[in-house]
């Protein structure tokens, strides 16, 4: 049996179907936001405050930013990166290194691998720390989370009508064969 008798209809179907599969499930960056936001108040039990809102807040608590990148990959993919900045005031008696050590392991433990956002796994890239203030006594935290999505719109190109592949089997006793296929809409 050749390389091209073996080659079947079914194994395209399952990968459009794949691809289908792909589109429902696009990750939106509110998603991953509220995703994030809401395990950071389940473990610390703090609030999680936008970054606008920067008077008047109760410590400990968390302020959040975030920042996203978009590069076309290819016709039918995007890469995302979002980097979702944390910023923590501890209370004015726990600003110490102990103190802060313990809020990015918890951080890092919480976002070890990845999280779910609505139906998606997304994984974690990198969760780095920094210090700032004048007393260096303020955290952040960056959590940068790097994904794909499927393009949703189309774009009309043309098609490839058929394909013809040249190839070589058999180790010492080579055979060449030309594989030709023609594509045709389903």
């Amino acid at each position: 049996m050749t390389c091209a008798e073996r080659w079947t209809r079914s194994s395209t179907k399952r990968c459009v179907i794949d691809l289908a599969e792909m589109t429902d499930n696009i990750v939106k960056q509110s998603d991953v936001l509220k995703a994030i936001v809401g395990a950071v108040t389940k473990e610390f039990n703090c609030p999680v405050y936008s970054d606008e809102v920067r008077e008047e807040f109760k410590k400990p608590c968390f302020f959040l930013a975030a920042s996203s990148t978009m590069t076309p990959h290819t016709v039918n993919l995007i890469r995302k990166e979002l980097a979702v900045k944390l910023t923590y005031y501890g209370k004015d008696n726990a600003k110490n290194e102990l103190a802060y050590m313990a809020v990015i392991d918890r951080i890092q433990h919480l976002f070890q691998v990845g999280f779910y956002a609505g139906r998606r796994y997304l994984h974690i890239d990198s969760i780095e720390d920094d210090r700032a203030g004048e007393e260096q006594d303020i955290l952040t935290i960056t959590i940068t989370v790097n994904y794909v999505e499927r393009v949703t719109h189309v774009i009309n190109l043309d098609t490839i009508e058929s394909v013809d592949i040249e190839y070589t089997t058999g180790g010492e006793h080579e055979e060449k064969e030309l594989w030709h296929q023609s594509i045709q809409e389903e």
